[in-house]
């Protein structure tokens, strides 16, 4: 018997050496891998003898991705102090400016906040960069800030600029008006879409229960609105006394009394814009540089024909269909040259641009000043509606440049039959650059008692102030 048992030890010898040499080694690192990759929901997937990482952009990635669907398409790699699953290569096509997205409103904010593809949180978290709504073109300075109200997924966000770039601090639920589409007509109760500026904050002291702990104004209705012929007034950001409920207002933005709040920091009267969308897109940061760029050669260009130009060429920057008050160019001219010749040149400067884009239109909020070798003066916060436009000049001499000639005082001789000026025209027909739809001033900083141009009042002041010298 003790022969046979040997001869059995003899013929198993080798299978207990290859399971201590090779099983249990195996058995122990599968078991390390499921306890260092199972609470991030990693699937290891062998694939032509290599180990494939793979992860689901079903759920946001904030939360636990354990037993969630897998999609082990697409190679990954993860970050394990953010528990958070990134492509190595974003498909950018997947972007397609947050239109892909099967986002939905619902009836319910709790059901909306737990929705789990929402477009922004799925294109930026999953993709690791850096995407922006394309209507925050140009900060006008470090550490402004923009509001951002989504109707489609009644959403608002509060993005900042920090190193010229803007991010987004605050994400948070939102109700507008209870009819959909931009608003036309009072009392239609439906919100707004455009692009607008805060002009008063209202604490709750003053404020009936309704609106909650905090309410901001806006300028709507702002010149294109008024140009439309749309009415309507009062469009506050406000909070409530109520449950919010999605698309529950008679058109304002009614927020969380606790959401509401945080927006007080961020607020700047007069500077800081609320851009209403009926769907957000979003851009590459790449891609708004290229526009800003282009805008704000534009802006340079409009202002050193303001500061050195004729009439002609100042106009150019215009739309064919807005003609500005010029009444004042023969004022400015006399106040150009003189000072010039006395050797202290008074000169329009513009300072700090915050560029905002809605749809086809964009909307510069600018610091607009005066300035002479010994003094500058803020005149105020000037803002331009901007389009890209191709304009015949015919329709533009034949009708608005002529008429603004004979209000302010010049005569047919000094048109387009001057050689010069026919150039100019040549230049114009070719540009098919930005036009300016709307000029207009946000805020006025100088004293309001004076009965004429703002611009011209602090041109004079400079003047006089140099021949008191």
């Amino acid at each position: 018997m003790f022969r046979i048992s040997k001869n059995i030890l003899v013929g198993i010898g080798p299978f207990i050496i290859f399971c201590l040499i090779w099983v249990v080694p195996h058995l122990i690192m599968v078991a390390t891998a499921s306890c260092v990759y199972g609470d991030y929901g990693i699937n290891l997937v062998a694939e032509r003898g290599r180990v494939v990482e793979s992860s689901t952009v079903e759920i946001p990635p904030e939360q636990n991705l354990t037993g969630k669907n897998v999609d082990i398409t697409n190679p990954a790699k993860i970050d394990p102090t953010q528990k958070k699953v990134y492509p190595i290569t974003p498909d950018l096509e997947t972007i397609d400016n947050g239109r892909n997205g099967v986002f939905k409103p619902s009836k319910d904010h709790q059901t909306l906040n737990s929705q789990i593809d929402h477009r922004y949180n799925q294109t930026a978290n999953n993709y690791a960069i850096n995407i922006i709504p394309s209507s925050l073109v140009n900060a006008p300075r470090e550490g402004a800030s923009a509001i951002v109200v989504e109707k489609d997924s009644q959403t608002l966000w509060l993005y900042t600029s920090k190193k010229g770039e803007f991010v987004k601090v605050l994400e948070m639920p939102c109700s507008t008006g209870e009819v959909g589409g931009p608003k036309a007509v009072e009392g239609d109760k439906k919100t707004p879409e455009g692009i607008y500026f805060l002009k008063k904050i209202h604490e709750e002291r003053f404020l009936t229960p309704i609106y909650g702990k905090r309410a901001f104004t806006t300028d709507y209705p702002n010149f294109l609105d008024r140009a439309l012929g749309k009415t309507g007034s009062a469009i506050w950001i406000h909070g409530t006394n109520k449950r919010l409920k999605p698309m529950d207002s008679n058109g304002c933005i009614a927020m969380n009394n606790d959401d509401v709040v945080k927006l007080t920091p961020y607020s700047i009267l007069d500077e800081t814009p609320v851009i209403i969308l009926d769907r957000v897109d979003y851009v590459l940061p790449e891609t708004n540089k290229v526009q800003r760029d282009e805008l704000l050669d534009f802006l340079s260009r409009w202002v050193e024909s303001l500061n050195k130009g004729s009439y002609l060429e100042y106009l150019f920057y215009y739309s064919s269909n807005y003609l500005p008050d010029v009444r004042w160019w023969a004022e400015w001219v006399d106040i150009r040259s003189r000072t010039a010749l006395a050797g202290n040149p008074v000169s329009a400067q513009f300072e700090q641009a915050g560029i905002y884009r809605h749809k086809d239109h964009f909307v510069i909020l600018l610091d607009f000043k005066v300035s002479s070798r010994y003094r500058t003066i803020a005149v105020g916060k000037r803002k331009l509606f901007i389009k890209s436009y191709a304009t015949e000049i015919s329709s533009h001499m034949s009708g608005g440049v002529a008429t603004g000639m004979a209000k302010s005082g010049f005569n047919r001789d000094n048109s387009i039959e001057h050689p010069k000026d026919r150039a100019l025209v040549s230049a114009y027909c070719a540009d098919d650059s930005y036009k300016i739809i709307g000029d207009v001033f946000q805020k006025i900083l100088m004293d309001q008692s004076s009965q004429n141009n703002y611009f011209i009042t602090a041109a004079a002041r400079l003047d006089e102030q140099h021949k008191v010298k």
